[in-house]
């Protein structure tokens, strides 16, 4: 396995931490927004649908921009009840064959699909339809751009885990439920 595919491995992780951390100002911004919005309508009776868009377009943000992160840290939700009790060997080479098999098809469709559905926003300068409300296409960008980086994350752990397999680095897949 050529180190090219490990450095590539390493920069997306970076800019997809990167993009996490903007994710996570827009979470304080949109509470900032969501405080004064409260504080404006109920104190001073002044309502606007361009800020509760703001929030939405925000809250598109805080996930599209931080569902990588979540993937790479391995803190998405997982639907095999029985991960965790596979060794970790097993579980390497399910994450390597269902990244190849289920991750990538699914974020490539979606991207695809995400990025027509931008362009055609965009070229159409799409508004929102309420009063007051901001231009669609910006959100919609942020949908692709979402699982483009999404895409880039689920080859760097492609990547990571046929390394692991093969001797080259270690990763620990260890996986935990959350607490209920």
């Amino acid at each position: 396995m050529p180190k090219q595919f490990l450095i590539f491995s390493k920069y997306v992780d970076q800019l997809n931490d990167r993009f996490g951390v903007l994710a996570s100002w827009m979470v304080l911004i949109s509470v900032l927004v969501s405080a004064g919005n409260a504080l404006i309508r109920y104190g001073l009776n002044i309502s606007s649908n361009g800020w509760l868009e703001v929030q939405w377009y925000l809250f598109t943000g805080m996930v599209m921009l931080g569902a990588a992160t979540t993937f790479r840290l391995n803190e998405h939700v997982r639907v095999d009840v029985f991960y965790a009790l596979y060794p970790n060997r097993f579980r390497l080479w399910l994450d390597f064959i269902g990244g190849f098999v289920f991750f990538l098809p699914m974020t490539i469709i979606i991207g695809w699909y995400s990025w027509q559905f931008f362009i055609t926003s965009f070229l159409q300068q799409e508004i929102s339809s309420n009063p007051g409300g901001l231009i669609r296409w910006p959100a919609r960008g942020m949908i692709t751009l979402g699982f483009l980086m999404l895409t880039l994350q689920g080859i760097s752990e492609i990547i990571k885990r046929y390394a692991a397999i093969i001797g080259l680095i270690e990763i620990d897949p260890k996986y935990e439920r959350p607490l209920q």
